[in-house]
């Protein structure tokens, strides 16, 4: 059947919608935060989708995400990429099965943290993180405290590629320092990433690092059996050199194919009683010859492969469906199932991520099905054991509005603007984003739906205090704290009030290029195609959405801009007006924290050195290539006591408490 212009057009804006769950997976997950948004089944199923329907598209050759601004930015000596997965004993042998049978493997945990180059010259230089697999962060600062390092007296030139990891009982024990909620740690994984990037170095003692790789480009007093194979070392020969510098090695196993099997059996059953996480075995073809002969496909070592573990599941039975409409339209099906119990949880509700999952699974009501927790907590399908009822019905209409849905044979949309389930996810959107503590989404529940005085963003400012009081379960202290936390959002910056909109298809990232491309809202509520596609990453398609997202909501927009006020309007009159700021390298206090200061005082942040730049503020000056630009441009170099006494009475506010004084040093593999 030929596809017509209009389908095509269509299918086009689902390829972008999928490239941009995938960008932003990436970003969170290899982000400052360490934070994924998803599950790694849920991200792997994304990109299968991808491969199948655009298999050349570049996202899919992209490794990891590109550096964030608030360290400096190194090159890597050794491209970080990512491996190809696979998934059971079938598959890897697949995979084995195109070398020759006598072919020597190694296997080694598959160590779940972050991934990071350390670079030594004598001594340790530098240890950069992943970033987008060839330009990372430079975190030497926090590296240099951390567990496993070796920092100096090394006859060594080379390059070691290492993890980055927390211990299990470390994790539970940084965790119970930090008081709010919101700011603990989700899993040791997440807590490595965070607290590797920390600016401040808080709990950098407490990581661990284990190194599996070495670059062939090195020179030691290693015995000459070892030499005479360079420059290429096989597989087998890292362990012991990585060991003989000092650093801390995986366990390792070598042989055949039937020795990887069983190798991996040992690690699944040993996982438990690692203090560290593992969430499968990477397995190498030792020749390294072999290795540079085969060479990669899209960023992944064709001789290499990660075998993951099948996360925790158990059968239930499928009770009924339920769809829900998100912020920006799309319909998910929701399945609940016979509670039942998965890795100490139970679980009554279960993703089943669009209608194709649905017609892929071919499921019924009543069907018995497999749970899955993926990456070990979000529960979803993964496929169906025995069929017992009728197929699930596809809904043609929006279970909010009421409205024909558009169905694509992947996902469901509803287009009116005015759904109502659209308008509450937006609101707390809203909420979320301007970060306004205390309304969470019961609150805002009984707002919009049982009272119908929320509706739309604005009416969250013309709440009184009787509004909230008046509901059960809340009292009048409780609506004054609410209150004052909506007042605190009466001033933003334009980039977060964009965003906090909810429009489809500008995201934080695509907020901030309008921003800075444009100058303000009013410009960009002004803004046309042909300007958008002009900005680097943006294609005519991104641009339409864009401009027609703007049109759709821009009486909204225009009536919340008669109630937020945008930072640095009217600040031309403050202390640090008409000054510029950069701040570079480890400080005592998270940088957001003096980028703030900077703007209420009527200064101007910078993320790099240009002849614009009047400040440099760095406690060190090691000879970054920020400040050798500081240097040359005539930029005067403060640090961070200095920059604070130029404050003044601008006060330093935080809300972290350490204790980490009172952690103990546990040895590396000891349960």
């Amino acid at each position: 059947m030929m596809t017509t212009r209009k389908e095509s057009e269509f299918f086009s804006m689902e390829l972008k919608e999928i490239v941009r769950k995938i960008v932003e997976a990436k970003r969170a997950y290899y982000g400052p935060s360490g934070k994924p948004i998803m599950s790694d089944q849920e991200y792997d199923a994304l990109e299968d989708l991808l491969r199948e329907l655009c298999p050349d598209h570049p996202v899919l050759a992209k490794v990891g995400s590109e550096p964030s601004s608030a360290w400096e930015k190194a090159t890597h000596d050794m491209p970080m990429g990512s491996l190809a997965k696979v998934h059971g004993e079938e598959e890897f042998r697949k995979w084995a099965s195109k070398f020759p049978p006598d072919t020597l493997f190694i296997a080694q945990p598959k160590l779940d943290g972050l991934s990071i180059e350390l670079k030594y010259q004598g001594n340790l230089v530098q240890a950069v993180t992943r970033g987008d697999g060839t330009t990372g962060e430079n975190i030497l600062m926090n590296a240099l405290k951390m567990k496993g390092v070796v920092k100096d007296s090394l006859a060594m030139m080379c390059s070691v590629r290492a993890e980055v990891l927390l211990l299990k009982s470390d994790f539970e024990r940084i965790n119970d320092t930090i008081l709010n909620e919101k700011d603990k740690y989700s899993n040791e994984r997440n807590a490595a990433a965070g607290i590797s990037r920390r600016l401040d170095g808080a709990y950098c003692q407490y990581l661990n690092v284990i190194a599996y790789d070495i670059t062939s480009d090195y020179k030691s007093e290693l015995p000459k059996e070892t030499l005479d194979r360079l420059p290429y070392p096989d597989e087998v020969d890292k362990p012991s050199i990585l060991s003989n510098m000092g650093l801390i090695v995986p366990p390792t196993y070598t042989g055949g194919v039937e020795a990887m099997v069983n190798a991996f059996k040992k690690f699944k059953l040993q996982r438990d009683d690692y203090e560290f996480c593992i969430d499968g075995v990477v397995i190498k073809v030792n020749s390294s010859k072999t290795q540079n002969e085969m060479g990669s496909i899209n960023g992944k070592p064709r001789a290499q492969i990660a075998w993951k573990f099948d996360p925790p599941g158990a059968a239930a039975t499928l009770e009924s469906i339920s769809w829900e409409v998100g912020r920006t339209g799309v319909v998910t099906p929701l399945g609940h199932v016979k509670p039942v119990e998965i890795d100490g949880s139970i679980i009554s509700n279960v993703t089943l991520h669009n209608i194709a999952q649905i017609s892929r699974l071919n499921i019924g009501i009543s069907d018995t099905v497999m749970l899955v927790k993926a990456g070990d907590i979000i529960p979803f399908i993964e496929s169906v054991l025995e069929h017992k009822g009728q197929p699930i019905e596809i809904p043609t209409h929006c279970p909010s509005c009421g409205e024909p849905l558009e169905n694509n044979d992947i996902q469901l949309f509803c287009r009116n603007v005015g759904c109502p389930a659209k308008n509450f996810f937006r609101i707390m959107n809203w909420i979320k984003v301007t970060e306004i503590d205390n309304f969470g989404e019961s609150l805002l529940d009984r707002l919009f739906d049982d009272k119908g005085i929320v509706r739309e963003i604005a009416d969250i400012y013309k709440l009184t205090p009787q509004d909230i009081a008046s509901i059960e379960g809340w009292g009048e202290h409780s609506a004054e704290v609410i209150l004052d936390n909506i007042e605190k959002t009466r001033v933003m910056e334009p980039e977060r009030f964009l965003t906090a909109i909810g429009i489809p298809g500008i995201s934080n990232k695509t907020a901030e290029d309008l921003i800075k491309k444009f100058g303000s809202m009013e410009a960009v509520l002004q803004a046309k195609e042909p300007d958008i596609v002009a900005m680097r990453g943006y294609s005519d398609i991104s641009a339409k959405a864009i401009v027609d997202g703007l049109k759709g909501f821009q009486e909204e927009i225009l009536n919340l801009m008669k109630i937020i006020k945008f930072e640095n309007q009217d600040t031309e009159q403050g202390k640090l007006a008409g000054m510029t700021f950069c701040f570079t390298g480890a400080m005592a206090r998270p940088r957001s924290e003096y980028q703030d200061m900077v703007k209420v005082a009527g200064g101007k942040n910078l993320s790099s050195v240009t002849k614009d730049l009047k400040y440099l503020v760095c406690n060190e000056d090691h000879g970054s290539s920020k400040s050798q630009k500081a240097k040359k441009y005539g930029t005067k170099i403060i640090t961070e006591q200095e920059f604070l006494a130029m404050i003044g009475d601008i006060p330093v506010t935080t809300n972290s408490t350490d204790k980490t004084a009172v952690l103990k040093n546990i040895p590396l593999f000891e349960k």
